[in-house]
């Protein structure tokens, strides 16, 4: 483990530490049989959490967590977090994850984490005049308070450990990690709140009777999340089809795909963008299935009838995907990802801003992943001659902004030559 990782994951199990330690009651007066009630609860929360992309997921515990924070309030609501994620078990590729195989200092780090961003979610709930037991509607202000404390507090966290990890900007994962969570956490906290006022009211029967919807919640969650695998293996599949018949652009999509999408989050594009980004680079090839075999492998060049079979690709690619709901909005995007800055690109001619950035984006990319590659008809190019060529057509084929942001993404030094839009 790097050293600059081992000194933040140890500072944040010491910051952990310490608050529990400065927040630890005088006199505790807790119900030992409702604490492990609820400590019950948590881990099952956390344990039926939803595996995501990116190493993500999607848990329920946070209502648990929530209902914590307004019966019993700051530390209780925190230990109860806490030891719900360190001790919960997850199914991952097939196998059991729990705290026996799982590093000390990883379980210790995440429940650190919980501890922290239950704690000061809690002491603002408590600070804003929220009373642990005794909900009222003046309490509506200190419990979205809190709720957004959790939120900035936990992806705080998580974000500087995969700066540290990945290297990327502070910033851009701290504003994707809190879009991933915050319209789960909202939807959730809802949950929570009745939590609370059943349990009030009613003890753990009424927490019992309300658990029901929490597990209900969950299984949209998960029925989401599937759909959404399923798209994306149809994406695959799709692009699978197309490197069948054109063997030399195997790899191309995803390549393309992963460019594309680092290029519009450096140009700070809306998450929705980016996604769609990603989705129009695995797919902006499709339509070749529409195009002869022998010709996407001519090791020669190609006549202009040839050529203009070829050109079709945009057009036939974007019909097909206007046909798939969830993938309606990268049809634009891959109808003109061959159109140039200048108008001489194709299907529709297209010039300056007329061509979408997401369009402009992907032509950048798609070419110069098609130049640092072999071909039927040459041998790939180094990254250095791709780049110069373009810089060359910066303001010809490719936007110039683009194309600048592009090769500095890249890490290649100088400027190209600025042209009005």
């Amino acid at each position: 483990m790097p050293k600059k990782l081992k000194l933040y994951v140890g500072f944040i199990i010491m910051l952990g530490m310490f608050f529990i330690y400065d927040t630890f009651p005088s006199e505790l007066h807790i119900d030992i049989f409702r604490l492990i009630f609820f400590l019950f609860l948590s881990v099952a929360a956390e344990s039926l959490a939803i595996p995501t992309p990116n190493q993500r997921g999607i848990s329920v515990g946070f209502a648990v967590g929530f209902t914590a924070i307004l019966v019993f309030g700051v530390p209780t609501a925190s230990w109860i977090a806490s030891i719900g994620i360190m001790l919960r078990i997850v199914k991952k590729d097939g196998e059991y994850i729990h705290i026996v195989n799982t590093p000390i200092y990883k379980t210790l780090f995440n429940g650190a984490n919980i501890v922290l961003s239950s704690g000061l979610a809690g002491l603002c709930y408590e600070a804003l005049g929220g009373v642990p037991g005794q909900l009222e509607f003046i309490n509506i202000l200190p419990m979205l308070a809190s709720i957004v404390v959790y939120i900035i507090v936990n992806a705080l966290i998580m974000s500087i450990l995969m700066t540290i990890l990945s290297g990327d900007s502070l910033y851009k994962l701290l504003y994707t990690n809190v879009m991933w969570v915050v319209k789960d956490y909202l939807a959730l906290a809802p949950l929570g709140i009745i939590m609370a006022i059943a349990y009030i009211n009613y003890k753990i029967l009424g927490v019992l009777l309300f658990f029901g919807p929490l597990l209900l919640a969950r299984y949209s969650f998960k029925m989401y999340v599937d759909m959404r695998n399923m798209y994306l293996d149809t994406v695959k599949a799709l692009c699978q089809a197309v490197e069948a018949k054109d063997p030399y652009t195997q790899g191309h999509s995803q390549r393309v795909s992963e460019l594309a999408y680092k290029l519009g989050q450096r140009m700070k594009l809306s998450h929705r963008t980016t996604e769609n980004l990603k989705l129009a680079g695995m797919l902006h090839d499709i339509g070749k299935i529409g195009v002869d075999e022998h010709i996407l492998n001519k090791p020669g060049r190609l006549t202009d009838d040839e050529y203009g079979k070829i050109k079709l690709h945009p057009a036939i690619g974007s019909k097909i995907i206007q046909e798939i709901d969830f993938l309606k909005a990268t049809a634009d995007i891959i109808l003109s990802h061959h159109e140039h800055f200048d108008g001489s690109g194709y299907p529709n001619g297209k010039r300056k801003s007329e061509i979408s950035i997401e369009s402009c984006i992907l032509c950048v990319v798609d070419v110069y992943d098609a130049l640092t590659s072999d071909r039927p008809y040459r041998k790939a190019m180094t990254d250095e001659e791709a780049i110069e060529i373009i810089k060359r057509e910066s303001g010809i084929l490719f936007n110039p902004i683009v194309a600048q942001e592009f090769i500095d993404m890249m890490g290649y030094k100088g400027e190209v030559e600025k042209v009005a839009g």
